[in-house]
């Protein structure tokens, strides 16, 4: 903000309050265009509107666009002002409970509105238009956007639309407007889609000055609105001006929308620079000071006084001169008489306070030197009271090095007070205002500590691979049991002699080794009263993950028992039997989980599970065999029976499953066994069935007729025809019989391919063709 109002504590505090009020605003519809604008300047003010007019909508009965607002405490961030709305004004009154959309198709948009702010089809405006002379070289007025389409439960489509609004200003005689409704320190025009909250499918845009989507239980009935906003200029004294302010429906007349402007908010006094505020992030240091002074002077000014809160200020009250220096935190106002009237300018300043402690560091001496290695970080806290807004940018040997910022300690995690026992610190808060505090090293004597013995565990997860979670706690409890510390010791752990010297990189609990099988950690009593020497602690992993010692599955047979045997070596066995049993081997008779635990001499433990399955010797029930398929012929056994079964077709390799493929024709015996040596199914022949691919009739013994061998085993009442390549019958075939010689009625058939049909008694028909070779 350029300048400071005098009401918006009161204003801010009211926004807070309305919750504890159920009240609306009020609107009042009596008063004249004149009226309504020149409440909008403070009483007063050596600027007065001309050529006032405000043209809207005239809903009848005395109802309009445009009217006063009161906001009848009801916590609206504005006391009281001019509303020109884009429907009825007297509908804005709270609570919001329904949606406006009120004004008709035929009253028409603004050009000048559409110009600024870079839109078009603009409906329903109302236009608010005056002419000023300015006095200063500044100019503002506060205000608020409310809309129905800030909708806190909008549809995707419905996120692109904001109705418009535009303050404008120009020089009378300029041919151009400057519109004054934009997002602060931007161009961009203030609407729905420019400043809006998170919190629905809507993207956010500008939120810090966003107010809120409304609930029913707002004093207003539009669904949201902005923050207080300031719409402000640098103008020319002297100069005349035009101000328009119009607000407009984009696109079609539903969804109404409004703007409030404060009463007695529209100043054209001096610019007084920004406020100093904490939070705006821009305050005050301790010891600073402010000179203030106008950025204009009005010409012919008589005097100029100043007022700290309202009251005046000894020496500065009717003074010839408009510049002051602010050394204390208030509202500081200037007024300058010039005759006729009083211009005034205003600005709030704030001190950040920032106040560094100074503390006491004590450190135990381990080697009765006087000189220890100290945390200088560990006095933050106590520095900056634990205060977060607060930090540490260094330290120093001295107070000058320290204010310059020049030979600080390199490394304050670990230093060693052989380079003094005093020490300054350098604090600065968030807006960096700075604060230096003293800081006092002491160095105490130490007493040794009783050693405890190695600590000694056992890898006990899968992975041995020596490395382990420790409990601190229970060394803790070790040392403890081996000294006596004063009452409220506590101890720390660190890897290394310089971490805990320093007390640096505490180890929690708890804590893996990072050394595998076996690390030295140190230990650090933390006592207010007295020092101890730094104790070193022996972890050590042992393994254990002894050969041979798998799981194993076991079978039983029927009415038969079983050893299982944990291994020798052990120091001690502990079956999961009932009764117990410790010894290295049981000899069981059911079938279930035994699982021996077992011990070596450091006591760590491995455990072995034998899972042992009831077995029997199998029956084959079934064997399907698949014939004239080439190399696609199987055998598939199928059994019954409690075990784990192999199979083989020849008593010498068998295999994990049931079927065999790429049988080839032939006999075969079908042998199956239990894997446990629980018995095996008596042997079954089966055959294969396929047919030569060729045979040569020459009288030499071999292949010399062409038949199905084994045929007439399996299907002694099969029907086998052959015929020639164009499908004549030539000879008909008995299972049983010898097969064809290749003649027809003792004439020599010539070489070639000839073909047959089998048809088999389970209704399967097999057709081929083979070639007699001659």
């Amino acid at each position: 903000m350029r300048e400071y109002k005098k009401y918006c504590p009161l204003l801010f505090l009211l926004i807070f309050s309305q919750i504890l009020s159920a009240q609306n605003i009020l609107i009042d519809n009596s008063k004249t265009p004149e009226q309504l604008v020149q409440q909008l300047f403070s009483g007063g003010s050596c600027v007065q509107p001309t050529n006032i007019t405000i043209n809207g909508y005239n809903f009848g009965s005395g109802e309009k666009s445009f009217a006063w607002f009161e906001s009848n405490g009801s916590g609206f961030p504005l006391e009281n002002g001019l509303i020109i709305s884009t429907g009825k004004a007297s509908s804005a009154v709270g609570p919001n409970t329904s949606l406006l959309s009120e004004g008709p198709t035929s009253w028409g948009g603004d050009n000048d509105l559409e110009a600024a702010i870079g839109e078009s089809n603009t409906i329903n405006a109302t236009v608010v238009e005056f002419d000023f002379v300015a006095v200063t070289n500044y100019m503002s007025f506060n205000y608020i956007f409310s809309s129905e389409q800030y909708l806190s439960n909008p549809g995707s489509n419905q996120c692109n639309y904001s109705d418009g609004f535009a303050f404008l200003l120009k020089k009378i005689g300029n041919p151009s407007y400057q519109n004054l409704a934009v997002v602060p320190g931007t161009n961009i025009p203030v609407k729905v889609t420019t400043v809006r909250g998170a919190g629905t499918i809507c993207p956010p845009a500008n939120t810090q000055y966003f107010d809120a989507f409304n609930g029913s239980m707002h004093p207003t009935n539009f669904n949201g609105q902005t923050k207080v906003l300031l719409a402000e200029a640098d103008i020319t004294p002297g100069a005349s001006y035009h101000i328009k302010m119009v607000i407009a429906d984009q696109g079609n007349n539903l969804y109404d929308s409004a703007i409030f402007i404060g009463g007695s908010t529209f100043n054209n006094d001096f610019a007084m620079g920004d406020d100093r505020l904490i939070a705006d992030g821009n305050p005050l240091c301790p010891g600073e000071t402010l000179t203030v002074t106008p950025d204009y002077t009005v010409p012919g000014t008589l005097s100029y006084s100043w007022f700290k809160n309202d009251v005046p200020i000894p020496g500065y009250i009717n003074v010839s001169n408009p510049t002051y220096t602010i050394t204390a935190p208030g509202v500081y106002n200037i007024k300058a008489d010039i005759g006729s009237c009083i211009v005034n300018g205003y600005i709030n300043v704030e001190y950040a306070s920032v106040t560094a402690l100074p503390t006491t560091l004590s450190k135990c001496d381990d080697n009765s030197d006087n000189i220890a290695i100290f945390n200088l970080t560990a006095a933050s806290t106590a520095i900056t009271g634990n205060d977060n807004t607060m930090q540490v940018t260094g330290f120093y040997h001295n107070l000058t090095d320290a204010q310059n910022q020049q030979n600080a300690i390199a490394n304050p995690g670990s230093y060693s007070n052989a380079a003094g026992n005093n020490i300054v610190a350098r604090i600065k808060n968030v807006f960096d205002c700075v604060d230096y505090a003293n800081i006092t090293l002491q160095v105490q004597s130490s007493s040794p500590l009783n050693p405890i013995n190695t600590v000694k565990v056992c890898d006990g997860d899968d992975d041995q691979d020596g490395f382990y979670q420790f409990d601190l706690n229970e060394i803790t409890q070790a040392i403890e049991d081996a000294n006596t510390l004063p009452a409220g010791s506590s101890i720390q752990y660190f890897t290394s002699l310089a971490d805990a010297a320093a007390l640096t990189n505490p180890l929690s609990s708890p804590f893996s080794n990072t050394d595998d099988y076996t690390q030295t950690i140190y230990a650090q009593v933390i006592s207010s009263g007295s020092c101890y020497e730094i104790l070193p602690v022996t972890l050590q992993v042992n393994t254990f993950s002894p050969d041979n010692f798998d799981n194993e599955t076991v079978g039983i047979c029927e009415s038969t028992t079983t050893l299982l045997d944990a291994g020798s070596g052990f120091t001690t066995y502990l079956w999961n039997t009932t009764p117990t049993t410790t010894t290295q081997t049981i000899t069981v008779n059911t079938a279930g989980s035994y699982t021996v635990t077992v011990t070596n001499s450091e006591g760590c433990k491995a455990i072995r599970t034998f899972t042992v399955v009831s077995s029997e010797a199998p029956t084959i029930t079934h064997i399907e065999v698949v014939s004239f398929s080439g190399n696609g012929n199987s055998i598939t056994v199928y059994t019954s029976g409690n075990g784990n079964y192999e199979y083989s077709l020849d008593n010498i390799v068998f295999q994990d499953i049931n079927v065999f493929t790429g049988v080839s024709a032939g006999e075969y015996t079908v042998y199956v066994r239990d894997k446990n040596g629980c018995g095996m199914a008596p042997p079954e022949v089966v055959y294969v069935l396929d047919y030569p691919n060729f045979f040569t009739p020459n009288g030499d013994g071999y292949n010399d007729r062409w038949f199905i061998k084994n045929l007439d085993i399996d299907f002694p009442n099969a029907e086998l025809y052959i015929f020639n390549r164009y499908g004549k019958l030539l000879k008909q075939l008995a299972p049983s019989g010898n097969g064809w010689d290749g003649q027809i009625g003792n004439n020599q058939l010539p070489s070639d391919d000839y073909w047959f049909l089998l048809k088999l008694e389970n209704g399967r028909t097999v057709r081929g063709h083979f070639s007699l070779k001659r």
